[in-house]
């Protein structure tokens, strides 16, 4: 094996080191030593993200690869891809802080209004990023009121991208279990249902936006980022596009969640250093909300597959964000809004002081099914 090949082991090495303090101390070789004997002793389904994630990471690279020695001027028009994508994504990042920062100034952090979107897919084309979307979530989450409503419908886009059944049927199988076309369930009128998501995302509790006057922004984990803008543009190809074309923008989910987390932690006086990128990942990424009841839609509740249910995913990300960051202020957690209904008797807040735990330590929870 290729001295630099992505493999499992280094990619848990990496994460390891990501989220615990002592491990960011280490040389490589140190840390090494220290996961060998943790990596031993991991079943194959805890080992199973970084087996995917160090496949992914060999694929591209020989796609990559491929494209370089194959394609004649190929490398520049990557390299103007690849620029215009870190363009976007520092873009992103800037508009996140200024959101954040604005509120703060404002002093409405704590009820600033943020939109979390989720979509199931039923297959993603061959030939360009179009995902074909099955169901879609969204949910108005704020630090003080938690979340105060959700958005949630299947779709039924009337048949299967040609010659891709095989594969729809793989991906329902094997993650949300929803009938393919033309037995899909929910809106068969993708231009209605576009035009009612965008209304239902635009209806902001912020006095100074106006509806439609303003592009939409909605958030998402950094791994649904494609998945949400294609089924978004899916949608949108039946809809009103000359009117609000190009009215919701995606962002990281996960970039918030840290630029909250250290604006919160400097306003309570606590260093917040330590946080950075991957750490927040780590937290989506590991989801003990996962095994919460009475979060997801009926049909998902019926099927056992409430992990892949997007209601149940967009109001995850609600509970996970309020648990690490309403102790710092001091905001009573409240059943349904900040943490799920279904709560153990020795659940407790951690306190703003602790917020040093973030390193990567955990504390038991107390939620139901953790």
């Amino acid at each position: 094996m290729a001295q630099n090949k992505p493999n499992a082991f280094m990619a848990f090495v990496a994460d390891w080191r990501a989220c615990n303090r002592f491990g960011r101390g280490l040389s490589t070789s140190e840390a090494v030593a220290k996961c060998g004997p943790i990596w031993e002793g991991m079943s194959d389904r805890e080992r199973g993200p970084y087996k995917s994630k160090a496949k992914d990471s060999n694929v591209l690279e020989r796609e990559s690869k491929t494209e370089r020695l194959n394609c004649p001027g190929a490398h520049s028009k990557m390299q103007v891809e690849k620029n215009e994508a870190i363009d976007a994504e520092l873009q992103m990042k800037r508009n996140i802080k200024r959101i954040v920062l604005k509120a703060t100034n404002s002093m409405k952090l704590e009820e600033k209004e943020f939109l979390f979107v989720s979509f199931n897919y039923f297959t993603k084309a061959l030939n360009g990023d179009v995902y074909q979307p099955a169901e879609l979530s969204a949910c108005r989450f704020s630090l003080k009121g938690g979340i105060s409503s959700n958005y949630s419908t299947m779709i039924n886009p009337g048949h299967i991208i040609f010659g891709q059944t095989s594969d729809a049927q793989d991906h329902s199988r094997t993650t949300h279990k929803l009938p393919l076309p033309p037995n899909a369930m929910g809106e068969k009128n993708l231009g209605n249902l576009y035009s009612d998501t965008l209304k239902w995302l635009s209806a902001s509790n912020d006095e100074e936006d106006e509806q439609y006057d303003h592009p939409v922004i909605v958030y998402t984990t950094p791994e649904l980022m494609p998945v949400v803008k294609s089924c978004f543009r899916y949608l949108a190809c039946e809809g009103d596009t000359d009117k609000h074309a190009e009215k919701i923008m995606v962002y990281d989910i996960c970039y918030l969640f840290l630029t909250l987390k250290k604006t919160v932690l400097d306003l309570v006086g606590v260093p917040s250093d330590h946080m950075n990128i991957h750490v927040t990942n780590s937290f989506f990424r590991r989801d003990f909300f996962e095994f919460s009841s009475g979060i997801a839609c009926d049909y998902h509740e019926e099927v056992d597959r409430t992990k892949y249910c997007t209601k149940s995913m967009v109001l995850r990300w609600g509970y996970m964000i309020s648990h690490y960051i309403c102790g710092d202020l001091a905001i009573p957690l409240q059943p349904r809004k900040h943490v799920p209904i279904e709560v153990k008797h020795n659940y407790t807040v951690t306190p703003g002081d602790s917020s040093l735990a973030l390193d990567g330590t955990w504390t038991d929870s107390g939620y139901s099914g953790y």
